[in-house]
């Protein structure tokens, strides 16, 4: 018996166009896990699993970095 692979859609979310399509993720992040991709960090915010298809949505949100201050007397050594 064989075994079909899931198709793993990544969303951002409140967006109509996907980030990316995978067709052989051997895992599926949970809600609130954080994901590199595409030179960014993102964090899972919900996953709908449609079995109909055999496909998992997953709905991330970019997670924003603030850049701390440099000040002078750190960068002296």
């Amino acid at each position: 018996m064989s075994q079909e692979t899931a198709k793993i859609i990544l969303w951002e979310e409140k967006q109509k166009d996907y980030l990316k399509k995978f067709y052989d993720l051997q895992f599926t992040p949970r809600v609130g896990e954080e994901i590199y991709l595409n030179k960014e960090n993102w964090r899972v915010t919900r996953i709908e699993h449609d079995l109909e298809v055999n496909e998992v949505n997953i709905y991330m949100e970019l997670i924003k970095k603030l850049k701390p201050e440099k000040s002078f007397n750190s960068q002296i050594k």
